[in-house]
């Protein structure tokens, strides 16, 4: 039996509020489409075999990705390419998300139908990607809305911030949470219409 590859397994995101956020998406008949933080690509993966046949994929990482994958970027080149032999608009975009010169390449491809920003978590970093990519899309999405430090939570690991950015704005627009974490304390996704 073949081993499937990376960006078809590795899903960062909880399984139930992936599918519902991919019906969310077909149901606003998305055609453009911009992952802040790919990862391996798979969350892109997923959401990009949903949308139609010539729809614009655009995704944003590092080479190596924010944890130091050595195989980050080949894995994200073979998704890439998968989608592209697939019929897709497929654009990768390896930089700094923060970065002037990246969010500069990432217009080229915009406006978006939806932007998913799951990129560093630390408040100053999610406040400028929503800043930079949030203006370019009709939906903003954010993962890790509903993350709470846990109690054996190591000292040393990076505090998920998601969930104060989307606590201040998410009032000023018409929006949905998507969260299916049993405790309700983990993951979660954040959506809002800039419409």
């Amino acid at each position: 039996m073949a081993v499937k590859p990376k960006y078809e397994v590795d899903m960062a995101q909880d399984e139930n509020e992936m599918r519902q956020f991919i019906e969310l998406l077909q149901r606003e008949q998305i055609t453009s489409y911009i992952e802040i933080g790919a990862r391996y690509g798979a969350s892109l993966w997923r959401i990009a075999n949903s949308m139609p046949k010539g729809a614009t994929i655009v995704a944003v990482d590092l080479p190596t990705g924010w944890g130091g994958r050595s195989d980050g970027q080949a894995v994200l080149e073979a998704c890439f390419a998968e989608l592209r032999a697939r019929g897709y608009k497929a654009h990768m975009i390896l930089g700094n998300s923060l970065l002037s010169e990246t969010v500069e390449k990432a217009r080229q491809f915009a406006p978006y139908d939806c932007v998913f920003i799951d990129g560093h978590h630390s408040l100053a970093a999610v406040t400028a990607d929503w800043m930079n990519y949030g203006p370019m899309g009709r939906i903003v999405a954010f993962h890790d809305i509903a993350w709470q430090r846990k109690l054996n939570w190591h000292p040393t690991r990076m505090r998920l911030e998601v969930p104060i950015l989307w606590n201040r704005i998410k009032e000023r627009f018409r929006h949905q949470e998507i969260k299916c974490h049993p405790t309700g304390q983990d993951n979660g996704v954040g959506i809002l219409w800039r419409d």
